[in-house]
C-alpha cells in the first residue's frame, strides 16, 4: 500500500557471483513504456529495480495495471530508487529517466522525482566498445561484451503491444512474457556494469590498440588525464595500425601545447618508422618542424620522403612540398643577400680604417 492506493509489485532474490570489480550499491533500473516517443502520452507500465545485496541480487518488479493506478507505480518506484546510493540504467538519460520525470508531473505528484547520482551504461558502451560492434542495442552488447545470448521471450518492438492486448482484453500470455523481457533486462546491467568498469581500468587482458585509444580518449574527456595519458601510451606501444598511431598522434599535440616541442619530434619521428604509410604522421611531424622548430627544409624532407614511400598519396603533399620548397629557396636567398650585406659592410670598414697614405711617395 502506498499514499496513493495499491501497487501492484513483486520480488525475488537471485544468486549473484563475485563482481570483480564490485560496482557497490548501485539501483539497476529498466522500464517498459507504451512507446518511444517519450511525450506526455507514453505511460511507463512497468519497472524493474535490481539490488545488489548481501545474499544475492534483489530484483523488485511493479507493474502499472491500469491507468488510473499511476500515482500508486510512481511513488512505490521512487520509493525503491530513493534507498540507492547510485543508480544506473541503459539509455536512461535520454529516455527513461525523462518518461519517469514527466510521468510524474502529469500524475501530479508531490515534490519531484529525484534520485541518486546516475550512470548511463548506454555512454559508456559507446564509448568503450562503438569500433568493436555495429550498434549499441543491449542484445547485441550481451552478446559480443557479456558474452551470452539470450533466448529473449519477446521482441523489444511487441513489448507496448502486448501490454495494450492486456488492457484491452486481459490477455496475459504476451505480457508476462514482456516482464520477463523486463526482469532480464535489468539483470544484464548488473553484469554489464562491473565489465566496463574492468574496462575502465584497463584491466582487460585481450585490448589491444583500439581498445586503448577509445579508453583513453573517454578517460582524457572526463577528466582523468593520468589515466588517459597511461592509456593513449599503451595505444601506442603497438606500434602498428591506425589506432597506434592516432593515440601517437594525440600524445603529440598534448606534448606540443605543454612546450615539449623535441619530445613530440621524437615520437613523431619514431612513429614515422612504424607507421610508414599513415599520411597523418609525416603530415603532423612536416607542420612541427616547419612551425614549431621553424626548419622548413627538413620539413619539406619529410614530406618528400613521405611521397618516395607512399606514391598513392604523394598527389596529395604535392602543394605542401611545393610551398616548401618555394619557402626553402627563399630562405636561402635572403640568408645569401645577408651574407652579401655583411661582406659590404666589411669592406666599407675596411676602407675607412685604411691608413692615410703620403701623396709625394
Amino acid at each position: 500500500m502506498t499514499p496513493f492506493g495499491s501497487a501492484a509489485m513483486r520480488q525475488d532474490v537471485l544468486s549473484l557471483p563475485p563482481l570483480d570489480p564490485d560496482p557497490g550499491r548501485v539501483a539497476y533500473i529498466d522500464t517498459e513504456t507504451t512507446g518511444l516517443s517519450g511525450g506526455a502520452g507514453t505511460y511507463v507500465f512497468a519497472a524493474a529495480v535490481a539490488t545488489p545485496i548481501d545474499c544475492g541480487l534483489r530484483v523488485a518488479q511493479l507493474f502499472l495495471p491500469e491507468p488510473g493506478m499511476e500515482s500508486a507505480f510512481l511513488h512505490m518506484l521512487h520509493a525503491e530508487i530513493q534507498q540507492a546510493m547510485g543508480i544506473a540504467t541503459f539509455n536512461g538519460g535520454s529516455f527513461d529517466l525523462p518518461v519517469l520525470r514527466t510521468r510524474w508531473v502529469m500524475a501530479r505528484m508531490p515534490g519531484e522525482f529525484t534520485h541518486a547520482a546516475h550512470v548511463d551504461l548506454l555512454t559508456l558502451v559507446r564509448a568503450l566498445y562503438r569500433h568493436r560492434l555495429e550498434s549499441c542495442t543491449l542484445r547485441l552488447v550481451e552478446e559480443r561484451v557479456l558474452g551470452y545470448e539470450r533466448d529473449d521471450p519477446l521482441p523489444s518492438a511487441m513489448v507496448p503491444e502486448a501490454y495494450f492486448d492486456y488492457l484491452r482484453a486481459g490477455a496475459r500470455g504476451h505480457l508476462e512474457a514482456a516482464l520477463e523481457h523486463n526482469r532480464l533486462d535489468v539483470i544484464s546491467l548488473v553484469h554489464l556494469h562491473s565489465r566496463l568498469l574492468r574496462r575502465l581500468k584497463g584491466a582487460d587482458v585481450d585490448m589491444d590498440a583500439d581498445d586503448w585509444l577509445a579508453l583513453g580518449k573517454h578517460r582524457w574527456r572526463r577528466g582523468a588525464r593520468a589515466d588517459g595519458w597511461r592509456a593513449l601510451r599503451n595505444a601506442t606501444g603497438f606500434a602498428e595500425g591506425e589506432a597506434a598511431a592516432t593515440a601517437g598522434l594525440l600524445i603529440t599535440r598534448r606534448l606540443v601545447r605543454r612546450g615539449s616541442v623535441g619530445a613530440a619530434d621524437s615520437l613523431l619521428a619514431w612513429l614515422e618508422s612504424t607507421a610508414r604509410n599513415d599520411m597523418r604522421v609525416s603530415v603532423a611531424r612536416a607542420r612541427l618542424l616547419e612551425w614549431r622548430r621553424r626548419d622548413p627544409d627538413r620539413a619539406l624532407a619529410v614530406v618528400e620522403d613521405a611521397q618516395r614511400r607512399m606514391p598513392d598519396e604523394a598527389q596529395e603533399l604535392e602543394l605542401r612540398r611545393e610551398r616548401l620548397r618555394k619557402k626553402v629557396e627563399l630562405r636561402g636567398r635572403d640568408r645569401l643577400g645577408r651574407r652579401h650585406d655583411r661582406g659590404q659592410r666589411n669592406v666599407g670598414q675596411v676602407q675607412l680604417e685604411a691608413p692615410i697614405l703620403d701623396g709625394m711617395a
